[in-house]
């Protein structure tokens, strides 16, 4: 895979983190509940993992870490993730902010900062 460090957009907002490719469009946020990482994204993918936010400082820049480490559980649209976090004991209010976490929140001087850092990087390549 490739190195997505490059367009990377990372926020930390409420405990969640939240990376973005910005070339690409891709955003995934995890937070971490009871000890476990859920990861959700705007593609429809979510999954549940056994490390710590700290942990994803390992990943080498290409997300791979990200999204199979210590793998728990993946799932695909609303419903199954729902089940899974059912299964994994998170808290009818955990289960909410999961669910209604806004993939299009970018209102924060950090985000902006490493936007024009990006742009800047994009329009040099050309």
């Amino acid at each position: 895979m490739e190195n997505i460090k490059q367009y990377e957009i990372k926020t930390i907002e409420n405990g969640w983190t939240r990376l973005e490719n910005y070339r690409d469009g891709y955003v995934v946020a995890i937070k971490e509940f009871q000890g476990i990482c859920v990861n959700i994204t705007n593609f429809s993918s979510s999954s549940l993992h056994d490390y710590s936010i700290e942990d994803l400082e390992k990943d080498t820049g290409d997300w791979s870490y990200i999204f199979d480490e210590q793998l728990l559980a993946r799932v695909d649209g609303e419903d199954e993730l729902k089940a899974v976090l059912e299964k994994y004991h998170l808290t009818e209010a955990e289960i909410a902010e999961v669910l209604s976490y806004d993939f299009d929140n970018r209102n924060s001087e950090s985000y902006d900062l490493q936007t024009k850092r990006i742009r800047a990087d994009i329009e040099n390549e050309q």
